[in-house]
């Protein structure tokens, strides 16, 4: 399962770092989307959202690939997941070239997340009560969900 878990942070690592750079420093042409993607593209790039989207991707794969803060990078690269899914198929129309590549990063990006599980668990407790700043354990009250 570890190996598993090495490659796919290979796979995301390794297609979220060349995309975030390649927009700060040229390496490939940037795909510009036809149709209702291109609109979205011409919309985050004149808003210079697509600045923060690909600062997103370059600090996310390099945190993943690294292993530096991986959970909080997949969680905060989530909605950046979401959107190349969303860019490549729907908006891009389901048959085309980019499919399969908006479903892997949107894929990875899920498992790995599964793969963390145990860093985000304490997140779904029921009743959660805050911590004494320098406490070193949950309140006894605070069970996580499914526990």
């Amino acid at each position: 399962m570890k190996y598993a878990v090495w490659f796919v942070r290979l796979v995301f690592g390794g297609w979220m770092v060349p995309a975030g750079l390649n927009h700060f420093i040229p390496l490939f042409p940037q795909p510009q989307g036809a149709g209702l993607s291109g609109e979205v593209f011409k919309a985050l790039f004149d808003s210079h959202l697509f600045d923060m989207v690909k600062a997103v991707e370059l600090l996310a794969g390099l945190c993943v690939l690294g292993g530096f803060y991986t959970p909080l990078a997949l969680v905060v690269c989530m909605p950046v997941s979401f959107c190349v899914f969303w860019w490549d198929n729907p908006l891009s129309g389901w048959g085309s070239p980019a499919n399969p590549y908006g479903q892997a990063v949107l894929i990875c990006n899920c498992l790995l997340c599964m793969a963390y599980w145990k860093n985000y668990r304490s997140m779904f407790t029921l009743r959660a009560k805050p911590r004494t700043l320098g406490a070193d354990a949950p309140p006894a009250a605070a069970q996580p969900a499914g526990a």
